[in-house]
């Protein structure tokens, strides 16, 4: 498996954070990008690692890290795909 991991919930209210779960994903698939689906609404724990690797007590999912570096949230996944720079910013590249 590979070190790099998205922090996702399969428990939310919230559509905007299921459809950039799901945009996430999609993309990755797309690129064949290989990852780890972490399901933070599991355990508490999990919440709490995300938040701790995002640098943030209140961090949301998607949250994306490749080991212990931390790459971004959903805004700056978006940002790096607009531009390009995808494999820069999951430090792939």
């Amino acid at each position: 498996m590979s070190a790099l991991k998205v922090y996702s919930t399969s428990v939310t209210g919230s559509r905007e954070i299921k459809s950039q779960q799901s945009e996430v994903t999609r993309i990755l698939d797309g690129k064949n990008i290989k990852y780890e689906l972490v399901d933070i609404s599991q355990d508490n724990a999990l919440r709490e690692e995300m938040r701790a690797k995002a640098g943030n007590p209140k961090a949301i999912p998607p949250q994306i890290v490749n080991g212990d570096q931390y790459c971004g949230d959903y805004e700056l996944f978006v940002e790096a795909v607009e531009q390009n720079t995808l494999q820069e910013f999951l430090k792939l590249a």
